[in-house]
C-alpha cells in the first residue's frame, strides 16, 4: 500500500463540510458575514483567537514563517471549511485571503461555546467541525511523508478533487498559485511545475490554464511510482549507454 492510498482524501467522497445553515440554525444566528480582497490578512500569528470562521465563497490559507524566514502553508481553506479553532487564547498561524472577493462567516468564539454548552445539536456540530479540521491536517501529514515530488503533487490533486464541490468528472479549481502549492508541499516551485508537466505528459491530468486541472487517470495519481518506474529505468539505461560511449571514445583517442 502506497502512502497516498492510506490518505483519507483518496477514499472519501464527502470531504467538504456541510453547510452550517442547514444543520445548526442557532449557530448561524450569531454569525456575521465579512468580505475580503486578495492578499488581505484575516488574522495574524499570535493574535487573539476570538472568532471561528467558515469560508462561504473564495479561499484562504493558514501559514507560518519558519525560523529561517521561509513560509510554510499548513492548510488551504475552501468553501464550506470551518477553521480558526484554538485551545489557547492566541493563534498559532496566520490566516490570509488568496481569492478576490472572498466571503467569510465569522462566529464569536465565546458565544459559540455558550451555545454549544446549552444546545446538544450545536455541541455535536462543533465537534464535527473540529474533527474535519483535524482530518485535513492529518491527511497533510501523510502527504508530506510521500517519497517523491510526483507523489506529493499527485496526492495534492487528489485532495483538492475530494474537497471540491464540483461533479466527479469535472475540472478541479485550484485557487492557489504554484508558489502556494510549493509552500504547502515543502517543495521548490520549479519542482512543482516539473511535476505538473510530467503528469500532463503521462496523460494523468490536463492543465486547463494555471488554475484548473482535469484528472484523466485517477489510478495513475494513486500510484504514480508504478508509472514512473519504467521511465526512470529507461532514463538510467540511456545514461549508462551514454557513459559507455563516452568511455569508448576516450579509449580510442588515447
Amino acid at each position: 500500500m502506497t502512502a497516498m492510498s492510506k490518505l483519507g482524501i483518496t477514499t472519501r467522497t464527502d470531504f467538504s463540510p456541510l453547510s452550517l445553515a442547514s444543520t445548526v440554525a442557532p449557530l448561524e444566528g450569531i454569525a456575521s458575514l465579512a468580505h475580503y480582497h486578495f492578499g488581505q490578512t484575516l488574522y495574524c500569528e499570535s493574535a487573539r483567537a476570538d472568532y471561528w470562521y467558515r469560508i462561504v465563497s473564495g479561499a484562504a490559507r493558514e501559514c507560518i514563517l519558519t525560523a529561517d524566514g521561509r513560509r510554510q502553508i499548513v492548510d488551504f481553506l475552501l468553501p464550506g471549511d470551518v477553521f480558526g479553532f484554538s485551545c489557547r487564547g492566541a493563534r498559532g498561524f496566520a490566516g490570509e485571503i488568496i481569492v478576490e472577493a472572498t466571503t467569510i462567516a465569522c462566529y464569536p468564539r465565546r458565544r459559540a461555546e455558550e451555545l454549544a454548552e446549552s444546545d446538544p445539536m450545536v455541541a455535536r456540530r462543533v465537534r464535527e467541525m473540529a474533527f474535519e479540521s483535524i482530518e485535513r491536517l492529518q491527511a497533510r501529514t501523510v502527504l508530506l511523508g510521500c517519497n517523491s515530488a510526483i507523489e506529493k503533487v499527485s496526492a495534492f490533486l487528489l485532495e483538492m478533487a475530494a474537497r471540491s464541490a464540483t461533479a466527479p468528472n469535472a475540472a478541479i479549481p485550484l485557487p492557489m498559485t504554484r508558489y502556494d502549492i510549493a509552500d504547502y508541499l515543502a517543495l521548490a516551485v520549479e519542482t512543482v511545475s516539473r511535476a505538473f508537466t510530467t503528469l500532463r505528459r503521462q496523460g494523468a491530468i490536463t492543465l486547463l490554464g494555471t488554475r484548473r486541472v482535469q484528472i484523466n487517470d485517477r489510478e495513475r495519481l494513486l500510484n504514480p511510482g508504478a508509472a514512473m518506474a519504467p521511465v526512470e529505468r529507461s532514463d538510467a539505461g540511456r545514461a549508462l549507454r551514454a557513459n559507455a560511449r563516452t568511455a569508448t571514445s576516450c579509449e580510442h583517442r588515447t
